[in-house]
Protein backbone atom coordinates (compact mmCIF):
# COMPACT_ATOMS: atom_id res chain seq x y z
CA UNK A 1 0.00 0.00 0.00
CA UNK A 2 1.33 3.39 -0.88
CA UNK A 3 1.81 5.51 2.04
CA UNK A 4 3.28 8.67 3.46
CA UNK A 5 4.92 8.62 7.12
CA UNK A 6 4.49 11.76 9.22
CA UNK A 7 6.49 12.03 12.36
CA UNK A 8 4.75 14.92 14.96
CA UNK A 9 7.32 17.00 17.40
CA UNK A 10 6.59 14.42 20.11
CA UNK A 11 8.53 11.75 17.87
CA UNK A 12 4.78 9.71 17.53
CA UNK A 13 4.78 8.56 13.99
CA UNK A 14 1.78 7.59 11.51
CA UNK A 15 1.11 6.03 7.96
CA UNK A 16 -1.29 7.92 5.98
CA UNK A 17 -2.40 5.85 3.23
CA UNK A 18 -2.06 7.65 -0.35
CA UNK A 19 -4.69 8.14 -2.73
CA UNK A 20 -3.73 7.99 -6.71
CA UNK A 21 -4.39 11.42 -7.95
CA UNK A 22 -6.34 13.02 -4.95
CA UNK A 23 -5.76 16.86 -6.47
CA UNK A 24 -4.16 17.63 -2.74
CA UNK A 25 -1.09 19.32 -1.44
CA UNK A 26 1.12 17.70 1.05
CA UNK A 27 -0.40 20.23 4.09
CA UNK A 28 -4.17 19.58 2.95
CA UNK A 29 -3.30 15.59 2.98
CA UNK A 30 -1.88 15.25 6.34
CA UNK A 31 -4.03 17.82 8.42
CA UNK A 32 -7.40 16.76 6.77
CA UNK A 33 -6.38 13.28 7.88
CA UNK A 34 -7.74 13.17 11.06
CA UNK A 35 -4.68 11.83 13.20
CA UNK A 36 -2.99 15.44 13.08
CA UNK A 37 -5.22 19.20 14.27
CA UNK A 38 -4.03 21.29 11.86
CA UNK A 39 -2.57 24.91 12.28
CA UNK A 40 -4.49 28.25 11.71
CA UNK A 41 -3.46 28.02 7.59
CA UNK A 42 -3.51 30.67 5.41
CA UNK A 43 -5.09 28.19 2.25
CA UNK A 44 -1.58 27.56 0.75
CA UNK A 45 -0.84 31.71 0.06
CA UNK A 46 2.58 31.40 1.81
CA UNK A 47 1.82 33.95 3.85
CA UNK A 48 1.85 31.85 7.39
CA UNK A 49 4.29 29.66 6.70
CA UNK A 50 2.74 27.22 9.48
CA UNK A 51 2.88 24.74 7.31
CA UNK A 52 6.32 24.10 7.72
CA UNK A 53 7.45 20.71 7.07
CA UNK A 54 10.90 18.64 7.17
CA UNK A 55 11.19 16.30 4.77
CA UNK A 56 13.39 13.48 5.51
CA UNK A 57 12.90 11.13 3.03
CA UNK A 58 11.54 11.71 -0.87
CA UNK A 59 12.19 15.63 -0.71
CA UNK A 60 10.63 17.73 -3.19
CA UNK A 61 12.44 19.99 -4.49
CA UNK A 62 12.04 23.44 -3.57
CA UNK A 63 9.75 25.88 -4.84
CA UNK A 64 10.11 29.64 -4.64
CA UNK A 65 7.88 30.55 -1.87
CA UNK A 66 9.73 28.26 0.41
CA UNK A 67 12.63 30.50 0.16
CA UNK A 68 10.61 33.39 2.15
CA UNK A 69 10.95 30.62 5.18
CA UNK A 70 13.47 29.15 5.10
CA UNK A 71 17.33 29.74 4.71
CA UNK A 72 19.70 28.07 2.12
CA UNK A 73 20.73 25.58 4.89
CA UNK A 74 17.19 24.58 6.04
CA UNK A 75 16.18 24.07 2.38
CA UNK A 76 19.28 21.49 2.43
CA UNK A 77 17.98 20.23 5.26
CA UNK A 78 14.73 19.54 3.81
CA UNK A 79 12.29 22.44 4.98
CA UNK A 80 9.54 23.37 2.74
CA UNK A 81 6.02 24.56 2.81
CA UNK A 82 3.58 22.09 2.98
CA UNK A 83 1.07 24.20 0.92
CA UNK A 84 3.58 24.65 -1.97
CA UNK A 85 4.18 20.43 -2.77
CA UNK A 86 2.47 17.47 -3.69
CA UNK A 87 2.56 14.41 -1.73
CA UNK A 88 3.82 11.43 -3.47
CA UNK A 89 4.36 8.17 -1.82
CA UNK A 90 7.69 6.91 0.28
CA UNK A 91 7.68 10.80 1.31
CA UNK A 92 8.87 10.99 5.41
CA UNK A 93 7.64 14.28 7.16
CA UNK A 94 8.27 15.48 10.62
CA UNK A 95 6.10 18.10 11.68
CA UNK A 96 7.18 21.07 14.25
CA UNK A 97 4.85 21.05 17.12
CA UNK A 98 1.07 21.74 16.78
CA UNK A 99 -2.06 22.13 18.60
CA UNK A 100 -2.89 19.86 21.16
CA UNK A 101 -5.20 16.72 20.57
CA UNK A 102 -6.09 16.35 24.22
CA UNK A 103 -8.70 18.98 24.66
CA UNK A 104 -9.72 19.23 28.33
CA UNK A 105 -13.50 20.87 29.13
CA UNK A 106 -13.44 23.79 30.46
CA UNK A 107 -15.49 24.04 33.51
CA UNK A 108 -16.99 27.43 34.42
CA UNK A 109 -19.98 27.31 37.43
CA UNK A 110 -19.43 23.97 38.72
CA UNK A 111 -18.05 20.47 37.91
CA UNK A 112 -19.24 18.23 35.42
CA UNK A 113 -19.26 15.90 38.52
CA UNK A 114 -21.86 17.71 39.76
CA UNK A 115 -23.64 16.86 37.10
CA UNK A 116 -23.62 13.52 37.30
CA UNK A 117 -26.74 11.27 36.08
CA UNK A 118 -28.20 14.52 34.71
CA UNK A 119 -29.06 14.98 31.08
CA UNK A 120 -27.69 18.07 29.65
CA UNK A 121 -28.16 20.09 26.50
CA UNK A 122 -24.60 21.48 24.06
CA UNK A 123 -25.22 24.45 21.89
CA UNK A 124 -22.22 24.11 19.40
CA UNK A 125 -20.90 27.16 17.34
CA UNK A 126 -18.97 26.07 14.13
CA UNK A 127 -17.28 29.16 12.22
CA UNK A 128 -14.93 28.83 9.45
CA UNK A 129 -12.12 29.34 11.78
CA UNK A 130 -13.58 28.14 14.80
CA UNK A 131 -15.51 25.91 17.17
CA UNK A 132 -17.02 26.98 20.22
CA UNK A 133 -19.24 24.70 22.12
CA UNK A 134 -20.61 24.73 25.83
CA UNK A 135 -23.12 22.34 27.89
CA UNK A 136 -26.21 23.71 29.67
CA UNK A 137 -27.90 22.12 32.95
CA UNK A 138 -31.15 23.85 32.70
CA UNK A 139 -30.57 27.51 31.93
CA UNK A 140 -26.69 27.62 33.55
CA UNK A 141 -23.79 26.91 31.53
CA UNK A 142 -21.63 24.88 33.25
CA UNK A 143 -18.68 23.92 30.61
CA UNK A 144 -17.74 25.33 27.46
CA UNK A 145 -14.45 25.32 24.97
CA UNK A 146 -12.97 26.48 21.94
CA UNK A 147 -10.29 25.77 19.62
CA UNK A 148 -9.46 25.79 15.37
CA UNK A 149 -11.96 24.18 13.08
CA UNK A 150 -10.54 20.51 12.11
CA UNK A 151 -11.80 21.30 8.74
CA UNK A 152 -9.10 23.99 8.94
CA UNK A 153 -6.59 21.78 7.13
CA UNK A 154 -8.67 21.84 4.08
CA UNK A 155 -8.13 26.04 3.34
CA UNK A 156 -9.05 28.89 5.67
CA UNK A 157 -12.31 30.18 3.90
CA UNK A 158 -15.36 28.71 2.82
CA UNK A 159 -14.49 28.81 -0.73
CA UNK A 160 -11.54 26.53 -0.39
CA UNK A 161 -13.77 23.92 1.89
CA UNK A 162 -16.22 23.95 -1.00
CA UNK A 163 -13.51 23.27 -3.40
CA UNK A 164 -12.03 20.57 -1.19
CA UNK A 165 -15.92 18.57 -1.11
CA UNK A 166 -15.82 18.40 -4.83
CA UNK A 167 -12.54 16.49 -4.77
CA UNK A 168 -13.12 12.87 -4.69
CA UNK A 169 -14.50 12.52 -1.46
CA UNK A 170 -13.68 15.71 -0.04
CA UNK A 171 -17.21 16.38 1.33
CA UNK A 172 -16.73 12.63 3.44
CA UNK A 173 -13.68 13.81 5.04
CA UNK A 174 -14.79 17.43 6.14
CA UNK A 175 -18.01 15.98 7.40
CA UNK A 176 -16.29 13.36 9.81
CA UNK A 177 -13.77 15.88 10.90
CA UNK A 178 -16.72 17.72 12.48
CA UNK A 179 -18.78 15.03 13.48
CA UNK A 180 -15.65 12.94 14.87
CA UNK A 181 -15.35 15.99 16.96
CA UNK A 182 -18.65 16.29 18.23
CA UNK A 183 -18.28 12.67 19.37
CA UNK A 184 -15.64 13.42 21.08
CA UNK A 185 -17.62 16.09 23.53
CA UNK A 186 -20.38 13.91 23.81
CA UNK A 187 -18.49 11.06 24.70
CA UNK A 188 -16.04 12.91 27.42
CA UNK A 189 -19.61 14.23 28.68
CA UNK A 190 -20.80 10.77 29.38
CA UNK A 191 -17.24 9.75 31.04
CA UNK A 192 -18.07 12.19 33.30
CA UNK A 193 -21.09 10.87 34.37
CA UNK A 194 -23.95 13.13 32.62
CA UNK A 195 -25.41 12.66 29.06
CA UNK A 196 -26.39 15.12 26.41
CA UNK A 197 -30.44 14.95 25.17
CA UNK A 198 -30.33 17.53 22.78
CA UNK A 199 -27.80 20.13 20.65
CA UNK A 200 -28.38 23.18 18.97
CA UNK A 201 -25.24 23.55 16.30
CA UNK A 202 -25.56 27.25 14.44
CA UNK A 203 -23.01 27.34 11.57
CA UNK A 204 -23.15 29.50 8.43
CA UNK A 205 -24.55 27.92 5.56
CA UNK A 206 -21.59 26.45 4.24
CA UNK A 207 -20.25 24.32 7.62
CA UNK A 208 -24.19 23.79 8.02
CA UNK A 209 -24.22 21.66 4.32
CA UNK A 210 -20.96 20.06 5.36
CA UNK A 211 -21.65 18.69 8.82
CA UNK A 212 -25.25 17.32 7.92
CA UNK A 213 -23.77 15.82 4.36
CA UNK A 214 -25.60 17.67 1.90
CA UNK A 215 -24.65 18.32 -1.71
CA UNK A 216 -23.03 21.85 -1.94
CA UNK A 217 -23.61 22.10 -5.54
CA UNK A 218 -25.83 24.97 -4.67
CA UNK A 219 -23.16 26.77 -2.55
CA UNK A 220 -20.19 26.60 -4.89
CA UNK A 221 -21.33 28.82 -7.89
CA UNK A 222 -23.46 31.49 -8.96
CA UNK A 223 -26.36 31.37 -8.81
CA UNK A 224 -26.37 30.90 -5.54
CA UNK A 225 -29.30 28.41 -3.88
CA UNK A 226 -30.30 26.84 -0.64
CA UNK A 227 -31.61 23.43 -1.12
CA UNK A 228 -31.61 23.12 2.58
CA UNK A 229 -32.87 25.50 4.68
CA UNK A 230 -32.53 25.07 7.94
CA UNK A 231 -35.20 25.10 11.02
CA UNK A 232 -35.41 21.49 11.57
CA UNK A 233 -33.89 18.35 13.76
CA UNK A 234 -31.70 16.07 12.49
CA UNK A 235 -30.00 13.15 13.36
CA UNK A 236 -26.41 12.02 12.85
CA UNK A 237 -25.27 8.70 13.77
CA UNK A 238 -23.90 8.56 17.42
CA UNK A 239 -24.92 12.57 18.15
CA UNK A 240 -28.49 13.65 20.28
CA UNK A 241 -30.61 15.25 17.87
CA UNK A 242 -29.81 18.53 16.40
CA UNK A 243 -31.72 21.83 15.92
CA UNK A 244 -30.22 23.49 13.17
CA UNK A 245 -31.71 27.43 12.99
CA UNK A 246 -33.28 28.58 9.67
CA UNK A 247 -30.57 30.07 6.48
CA UNK A 248 -31.87 33.49 5.50
CA UNK A 249 -29.99 33.17 2.01
CA UNK A 250 -26.78 31.37 0.76
CA UNK A 251 -24.37 33.25 2.73
CA UNK A 252 -26.17 34.13 6.10
CA UNK A 253 -26.72 31.31 7.87
CA UNK A 254 -27.81 29.73 11.43
CA UNK A 255 -25.07 31.31 13.06
CA UNK A 256 -27.06 34.78 12.32
CA UNK A 257 -30.41 33.73 13.12
CA UNK A 258 -29.14 32.33 15.92
CA UNK A 259 -27.24 35.84 16.93
CA UNK A 260 -30.55 37.78 16.53
CA UNK A 261 -31.16 35.72 19.61
CA UNK A 262 -28.96 37.20 21.51
CA UNK A 263 -29.66 40.73 20.41
CA UNK A 264 -33.14 40.30 20.81
CA UNK A 265 -32.48 38.98 24.67
CA UNK A 266 -31.32 42.68 25.15
CA UNK A 267 -34.64 44.02 24.02
CA UNK A 268 -33.44 46.53 21.25
CA UNK A 269 -34.73 49.84 19.65
CA UNK A 270 -35.35 49.76 16.36
CA UNK A 271 -33.74 50.04 13.49
CA UNK A 272 -30.38 47.92 14.78
CA UNK A 273 -27.98 46.83 12.46
CA UNK A 274 -25.85 43.40 13.46
CA UNK A 275 -22.62 42.81 11.75
CA UNK A 276 -21.63 39.01 12.71
CA UNK A 277 -17.80 39.22 11.86
CA UNK A 278 -15.52 36.39 10.79
CA UNK A 279 -14.44 35.13 7.80
CA UNK A 280 -17.38 36.16 6.06
CA UNK A 281 -19.52 38.79 7.08
CA UNK A 282 -22.78 38.66 7.68
CA UNK A 283 -25.56 41.44 8.40
CA UNK A 284 -28.77 42.51 9.87
CA UNK A 285 -30.80 45.84 9.57
CA UNK A 286 -33.58 44.98 11.79
CA UNK A 287 -36.11 47.77 10.61
CA UNK A 288 -39.03 46.49 13.09
CA UNK A 289 -39.77 43.33 14.61
CA UNK A 290 -41.20 41.75 11.18
CA UNK A 291 -38.75 43.67 8.76
CA UNK A 292 -35.05 43.02 7.83
CA UNK A 293 -32.58 43.28 5.43
CA UNK A 294 -30.13 40.42 5.52
CA UNK A 295 -26.74 40.40 3.72
CA UNK A 296 -23.03 39.17 3.41
CA UNK A 297 -20.27 39.88 2.04
CA UNK A 298 -16.56 38.14 1.94
CA UNK A 299 -14.32 39.13 4.53
CA UNK A 300 -11.09 36.51 4.45
CA UNK A 301 -9.82 35.41 7.62
CA UNK A 302 -7.81 38.14 8.83
CA UNK A 303 -10.03 39.27 11.63
CA UNK A 304 -9.48 35.67 12.44
CA UNK A 305 -5.87 36.48 12.61
CA UNK A 306 -5.50 33.82 9.68
CA UNK A 307 -3.30 34.72 6.36
CA UNK A 308 -1.61 37.72 8.30
CA UNK A 309 2.08 37.14 8.80
CA UNK A 310 2.18 36.32 12.24
CA UNK A 311 -1.43 36.30 12.45
CA UNK A 312 -3.27 33.91 14.52
CA UNK A 313 -6.82 33.47 16.67
CA UNK A 314 -6.78 35.03 20.03
CA UNK A 315 -5.56 32.20 22.77
CA UNK A 316 -2.94 32.87 25.75
CA UNK A 317 0.44 35.00 24.79
CA UNK A 318 -1.19 36.34 21.69
CA UNK A 319 -1.43 39.84 21.42
CA UNK A 320 -4.53 41.31 21.15
CA UNK A 321 -3.83 45.21 21.75
CA UNK A 322 -1.72 47.55 21.00
CA UNK A 323 -0.19 50.72 23.31
CA UNK A 324 2.17 53.44 22.37
CA UNK A 325 4.22 54.68 25.59
CA UNK A 326 7.17 56.07 25.86
CA UNK A 327 9.22 53.82 24.79
CA UNK A 328 7.33 53.14 21.76
CA UNK A 329 4.74 50.34 20.78
CA UNK A 330 3.71 47.61 23.58
CA UNK A 331 1.52 44.89 22.79
CA UNK A 332 -0.78 43.67 25.68
CA UNK A 333 -0.71 39.26 25.25
CA UNK A 334 -3.90 37.71 26.42
CA UNK A 335 -2.77 36.17 29.78
CA UNK A 336 -1.85 32.72 30.24
CA UNK A 337 -4.56 30.65 32.30
CA UNK A 338 -3.71 28.28 35.49
CA UNK A 339 -3.22 24.91 33.88
CA UNK A 340 -4.31 26.11 30.78
CA UNK A 341 -2.66 26.11 27.41
CA UNK A 342 0.85 27.21 27.10
CA UNK A 343 1.27 30.83 25.75
CA UNK A 344 1.52 31.24 22.01
CA UNK A 345 3.84 34.04 20.04
CA UNK A 346 1.75 36.10 17.43
CA UNK A 347 -1.10 38.78 16.75
CA UNK A 348 -4.82 38.53 16.48
CA UNK A 349 -6.85 40.44 14.55
CA UNK A 350 -7.83 42.94 16.73
CA UNK A 351 -4.24 42.90 17.59
CA UNK A 352 -3.56 43.93 14.02
CA UNK A 353 -6.15 46.48 14.20
CA UNK A 354 -5.12 47.67 17.38
CA UNK A 355 -1.75 48.07 15.85
CA UNK A 356 -2.33 49.83 12.64
CA UNK A 357 -4.25 52.38 14.65
CA UNK A 358 -1.67 53.28 16.80
CA UNK A 359 0.31 54.15 13.82
CA UNK A 360 -2.03 55.87 12.10
CA UNK A 361 -2.12 58.03 14.84
CA UNK A 362 1.41 58.08 15.16
CA UNK A 363 1.84 59.40 11.48
CA UNK A 364 4.00 56.57 10.27
CA UNK A 365 0.59 55.67 8.34
CA UNK A 366 -1.69 57.22 5.86
CA UNK A 367 -5.17 56.69 5.74
CA UNK A 368 -4.00 54.82 2.14
CA UNK A 369 -2.51 52.33 4.45
CA UNK A 370 1.03 52.77 3.16
CA UNK A 371 4.08 53.89 5.34
CA UNK A 372 4.39 57.44 5.21
CA UNK A 373 7.71 59.11 3.63
CA UNK A 374 9.87 61.88 5.45
CA UNK A 375 9.52 64.43 6.64
CA UNK A 376 7.78 62.92 9.70
CA UNK A 377 6.12 64.47 12.54
CA UNK A 378 8.19 64.20 15.72
CA UNK A 379 6.73 61.06 16.85
CA UNK A 380 6.53 59.32 13.46
CA UNK A 381 10.06 60.11 13.89
CA UNK A 382 10.42 57.99 17.06
CA UNK A 383 8.29 55.35 15.17
CA UNK A 384 10.61 55.18 11.78
CA UNK A 385 13.57 54.48 13.68
CA UNK A 386 11.87 50.40 13.08
CA UNK A 387 10.98 51.13 9.90
CA UNK A 388 13.09 48.87 7.28
CA UNK A 389 12.77 47.11 3.58
CA UNK A 390 13.13 43.71 2.89
CA UNK A 391 12.67 41.71 -0.33
CA UNK A 392 11.53 44.79 -2.04
CA UNK A 393 8.63 45.51 0.32
CA UNK A 394 8.86 47.64 3.98
CA UNK A 395 8.21 46.32 7.45
CA UNK A 396 7.84 47.80 10.80
CA UNK A 397 9.83 45.80 13.19
CA UNK A 398 7.88 45.09 16.44
CA UNK A 399 8.82 43.31 19.93
CA UNK A 400 9.63 39.36 20.05
CA UNK A 401 11.27 39.27 16.27
CA UNK A 402 7.58 39.97 14.81
CA UNK A 403 7.22 42.61 12.43
CA UNK A 404 4.14 44.37 10.40
CA UNK A 405 4.68 44.19 6.64
CA UNK A 406 2.83 46.44 4.07
CA UNK A 407 1.12 43.57 2.36
CA UNK A 408 -0.61 42.70 6.16
CA UNK A 409 -2.27 46.67 6.12
CA UNK A 410 -3.47 45.95 2.85
CA UNK A 411 -5.63 43.04 4.07
CA UNK A 412 -6.53 44.40 7.11
CA UNK A 413 -7.65 47.48 4.27
CA UNK A 414 -9.45 45.02 2.47
CA UNK A 415 -11.57 43.79 5.11
CA UNK A 416 -12.46 47.76 6.37
CA UNK A 417 -13.46 47.98 2.77
CA UNK A 418 -16.33 44.92 2.71
CA UNK A 419 -17.38 46.16 6.11
CA UNK A 420 -18.35 49.54 5.40
CA UNK A 421 -19.57 48.82 1.66
CA UNK A 422 -22.21 46.50 3.41
CA UNK A 423 -22.74 49.06 5.91
CA UNK A 424 -23.20 51.89 3.54
CA UNK A 425 -25.51 49.68 0.93
CA UNK A 426 -28.06 48.55 3.79
CA UNK A 427 -28.79 51.75 5.04
CA UNK A 428 -29.37 53.60 1.29
CA UNK A 429 -31.38 50.44 0.41
CA UNK A 430 -33.61 51.23 3.36
CA UNK A 431 -33.50 55.43 2.76
CA UNK A 432 -31.87 55.20 6.30
CA UNK A 433 -28.80 57.46 7.51
CA UNK A 434 -26.68 56.29 10.04
CA UNK A 435 -28.08 58.69 12.57
CA UNK A 436 -31.22 56.44 12.30
CA UNK A 437 -29.38 53.28 14.11
CA UNK A 438 -30.03 52.91 17.06
CA UNK A 439 -27.49 50.62 17.71
CA UNK A 440 -24.48 48.80 16.24
CA UNK A 441 -24.34 45.51 17.37
CA UNK A 442 -20.81 43.70 16.95
CA UNK A 443 -20.59 40.07 16.96
CA UNK A 444 -17.83 37.57 16.13
CA UNK A 445 -14.34 37.58 15.73
CA UNK A 446 -14.72 41.49 15.74
CA UNK A 447 -16.49 41.65 19.01
CA UNK A 448 -14.64 39.62 21.25
CA UNK A 449 -12.17 41.58 21.39
CA UNK A 450 -11.71 44.99 19.40
CA UNK A 451 -11.85 48.12 21.23
CA UNK A 452 -14.36 50.35 19.79
CA UNK A 453 -12.28 53.40 19.61
CA UNK A 454 -9.83 51.21 17.04
CA UNK A 455 -13.34 50.54 14.55
CA UNK A 456 -13.58 54.48 14.92
CA UNK A 457 -10.61 55.74 14.15
CA UNK A 458 -10.41 53.14 11.34
CA UNK A 459 -13.43 54.18 9.81
CA UNK A 460 -14.97 50.89 10.05
CA UNK A 461 -17.66 53.47 11.76
CA UNK A 462 -18.77 56.70 11.30
CA UNK A 463 -16.92 59.25 13.66
CA UNK A 464 -18.62 59.66 16.62
CA UNK A 465 -21.02 56.19 16.46
CA UNK A 466 -18.99 54.69 18.95
CA UNK A 467 -21.07 55.06 21.86
CA UNK A 468 -23.66 53.40 19.67
CA UNK A 469 -21.83 50.36 19.34
CA UNK A 470 -22.37 47.36 21.80
CA UNK A 471 -20.38 44.53 21.16
CA UNK A 472 -21.77 40.75 21.83
CA UNK A 473 -18.73 38.44 21.97
CA UNK A 474 -20.07 35.43 20.24
CA UNK A 475 -23.71 35.97 19.97
CA UNK A 476 -23.81 32.92 17.53
CA UNK A 477 -23.64 30.46 20.50
CA UNK A 478 -25.50 32.82 23.21
CA UNK A 479 -27.89 31.96 20.93
CA UNK A 480 -27.50 28.57 19.94
CA UNK A 481 -27.99 28.36 23.83
CA UNK A 482 -31.14 30.62 23.66
CA UNK A 483 -32.96 28.06 21.51
CA UNK A 484 -32.29 25.32 23.66
CA UNK A 485 -33.29 27.06 26.72
CA UNK A 486 -36.29 28.20 25.38
CA UNK A 487 -37.62 26.77 21.88
CA UNK A 488 -40.71 28.73 21.48
CA UNK A 489 -37.59 30.61 20.04
CA UNK A 490 -37.25 28.52 16.85
CA UNK A 491 -40.74 29.43 15.51
CA UNK A 492 -40.19 32.68 15.99
CA UNK A 493 -37.00 32.64 14.34
CA UNK A 494 -38.44 30.91 11.30
CA UNK A 495 -40.48 33.08 10.71
CA UNK A 496 -38.47 35.92 10.87
CA UNK A 497 -35.91 34.53 8.20
CA UNK A 498 -39.06 33.76 5.93
CA UNK A 499 -39.78 37.50 6.21
CA UNK A 500 -36.28 38.73 6.26
CA UNK A 501 -35.24 40.51 2.57
CA UNK A 502 -31.97 39.33 0.94
CA UNK A 503 -29.73 42.24 -0.37
CA UNK A 504 -27.09 40.64 -2.81
CA UNK A 505 -24.46 43.48 -3.19
CA UNK A 506 -22.26 41.73 -5.70
CA UNK A 507 -25.24 42.63 -8.49
CA UNK A 508 -24.24 46.21 -7.87
CA UNK A 509 -23.14 47.53 -11.47
CA UNK A 510 -20.80 49.43 -9.32
CA UNK A 511 -19.76 47.14 -6.97
CA UNK A 512 -15.90 47.33 -7.86
CA UNK A 513 -15.83 51.01 -8.20
CA UNK A 514 -17.04 51.44 -4.56
CA UNK A 515 -15.11 48.44 -3.07
CA UNK A 516 -11.99 50.64 -4.03
CA UNK A 517 -13.71 53.86 -2.60
CA UNK A 518 -13.58 52.27 0.38
CA UNK A 519 -10.50 51.17 0.49
CA UNK A 520 -8.79 53.83 2.92
CA UNK A 521 -9.15 53.81 6.81
CA UNK A 522 -11.57 56.69 6.85
CA UNK A 523 -15.69 56.04 6.73
CA UNK A 524 -16.54 57.20 3.47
Amino acid sequence: MQQIIVTDHTGESRAIPLKPDNGLSVAQYVYTSGTFCAPALCSGLARCGRCRMLFTENTPLPRGEDALYFTEAELREGWRLGCHHTPEAGMCITLPELPSRKRPLQVTSQTLAAAQGKQLKMAVDIGTTSLHWSLLEGDKRIAHGQELNPQMGAGSEVMSRLAFARNGNGAETLQTLLTDRLHDIVTRTADAGASISECCVAANSVMTYLLLGKATSGLASAPYALDYKGGSTETLDGLPPMYMPPLPSPFVGGDLSAGMQAVLERNPEYPFLLADLGTNGEFVLALSPDKALVTSVALGPALEGIGLTFGTVAQPGVITRYSMTPKGLKGMPLPQEPDGPPAVKGISGTGYLSLVHALLKGGLLDRDGRFAEPPYNPLATRLAAQLNTQYGEKRYQLQDDMYLLASDVEELLKVKAAFTLAYEHLLAKAGLATSDIRTLYVAGALGEHADIADLEGLGFIPAGMGARVSSLGNSSLRGAELFLIDPARRGMAEVWTAAAEHVDLTTDPAFTQNFTRHMRFIFS
